[in-house]
């Protein structure tokens, strides 16, 4: 019961230290976590001493293993509703209707664009003016937030090791103009 416990608090440390990472930009990191294969290696990793925990205490004891999975499945099923799209819009219309009255001079997108300054200080002033002129009404802009928030690694473009030119001119695009 010990082991099963302590596997269990590792994964779930496991769990804390993937977020920790992924919540960090790809520079700020440490050099090993920079690597392709951190992420999917730490997730196996994390994974397999929860499960691995769960099933030590489940030959011990299965009320205490269905006590903990439930618990597990109920925190999961909560973090879910929290970072849905229905759940953030509720939240940014709140915002959005007191910053209303408080501030009535302010447009739409002004006020789109303080209330994502305030969350999200690090995301910068051009991506979120461009993101209020692109989505202008709450459900859209909350829509698209939920989104970015969920995150992406990188983009599914050339790693930076190939050498395969992409365009005529070995760039992005068509090359210059002579």
């Amino acid at each position: 019961m010990i082991l099963g416990g302590s596997l269990l608090l590792l994964g779930l440390l496991g769990l804390l230290a993937s977020a920790h990472f992924k919540g960090q930009r790809f520079f700020d990191r440490p050099a090993p976590a920079r690597h392709p294969w951190f992420d999917p290696a730490l997730d196996v990793f994390k994974w397999g001493l929860v499960v691995a925990g769960l099933v030590l205490i489940a030959r011990v004891s299965l009320r205490a293993f269905s006590s903990l999975a439930g618990l597990l499945l109920a925190l999961w099923a909560y973090g879910r509703f929290i970072r849905s799209a229905y759940f953030q819009e509720k939240l940014l219309r709140r915002d959005f209707t007191v910053l209303r009255r408080a501030r009535p001079a302010l447009s739409d997108e002004a006020i789109l664009f303080e209330l994502a300054c305030r969350k999200h200080p690090r995301w910068g002033p051009e991506l979120i003016e461009q993101m209020a002129r692109d989505y202008p009404t709450v459900e859209s802009f909350a829509r698209i937030m939920a989104r970015m928030e969920r995150g992406f690694r990188g983009f599914s473009g050339r790693r930076p090791g190939s050498r395969r030119p992409t365009g005529a001119a070995g760039g992005c695009g068509p090359g210059p103009r002579s």
